[in-house]
């Protein structure tokens, strides 16, 4: 089993002022403990717009300066990764951040069929990955990615008494139904929903009748699509789909994906991300490719160290 030493953690440290964003070394930073987490707060504020929601290229891969459902996503996967919950609310900037972006997802984001669409019309009038573009196919691809992640950290970084609290839970037992009678594609970006969703209503200890059942069906889909050519871009990576799903098989694949990750490590310390954006529209596409290399980082430091891979 690999580990990421603590000579490479040091290069990480310092390549990280060279080649990343500032939400990026913040987020690192946090990681690693060498800064307190209530910075991230800072951080995400560059990219939170009046409306309350999130834009600007904080998920680098969409340049839309207009709120969108996906840059929300975006903006609470890092809160959650760097340790907030609604403990945290006390903290007025952390409070401000959550509700004003609730606000924008119950109030004013287009919600049908339970579900959110991640992407706006004003993408296709900016720089973006294919993914993002405004289209029915992507609409049918991305399926309940985000919103089931968002259901779940609507319940981790609000209060019960909360109404946002109140929809995310109507909202998350329709999806465990959904989700129970096959009415949902479970395709990747949905099963990389449902793992953060899953992890955290077990977390809170929600829905307890229906997690064993739940569990059954996203390992059974997690096994059947999981593949291991990790340099390709199309590879259905076992840490996207099945990072809080255990079996065997499973398992083995994470571990498999874990030693790959340290080993892929680039000449200059850091990773370079495997990815692009399925067309050759925009030539922005390059610069996206030397924000990534911070942004990628600081997902497989992540990884690397909730599964206790770090020296």
């Amino acid at each position: 089993m690999k580990t990421l030493t603590k000579e490479q953690q040091e290069v990480i440290a310092s390549q990280m002022v060279l080649k990343s964003r500032d939400i990026d070394m913040i987020m690192i930073n946090t990681l690693d403990g060498t800064m307190p987490k209530e910075y991230v707060l800072d951080g995400l504020m560059f990219y939170q717009a009046k409306d309350g929601g999130f834009q600007g290229g904080l998920y680098i891969d969409n340049y839309n300066t207009n709120t969108s459902v996906y840059q929300i996503y975006e903006a609470f996967r890092l809160l959650y990764m760097a340790g907030f919950t609604s403990k945290d609310l006390k903290n007025e900037m952390f409070f401000n951040i959550v509700n004003r972006a609730c606000n924008y997802l119950y109030n004013r984001a287009t919600f049908e069929n339970n579900m959110w669409y991640a992407n706006v019309k004003t993408n296709d009038d900016f720089a973006h990955a294919k993914i993002f573009s405004y289209t029915k196919e992507n609409e049918e691809i991305l399926g309940y990615h985000p919103s089931a992640a968002l259901f779940a950290y609507t319940l981790y970084f609000n209060e019960p008494t909360k109404a946002y609290y109140k929809k995310a839970l109507k909202y998350s037992e329709i999806l465990i139904d959904d989700i129970l009678n096959n009415k949902v594609k479970f395709t990747k970006y949905e099963m990389k929903s449902f793992n953060i969703f899953y992890n955290i209503i077990k977390e809170l200890g929600l829905f307890s009748d229906k997690l064993d059942e739940l569990s059954k069906v996203l390992i059974s889909k997690a096994e059947e699509m999981v593949t291991t050519n990790y340099k390709d871009v199309e590879c259905v990576r076992p840490l996207n789909v099945a990072l809080y799903l255990n079996s065997e098989k499973l398992d083995k694949y994470k571990n498999e994906e874990l030693d790959f990750i340290i080993s892929s490590i680039a000449s200059h310390g850091l990773w370079d991300h495997i990815g692009n954006w399925g067309y050759n529209n925009y030539p922005e596409e390059d610069s996206a490719m030397i924000k990534w290399v911070g942004a990628e980082s600081v997902n497989n430091y992540y990884l690397l160290k909730i599964n206790g891979r770090i020296d």
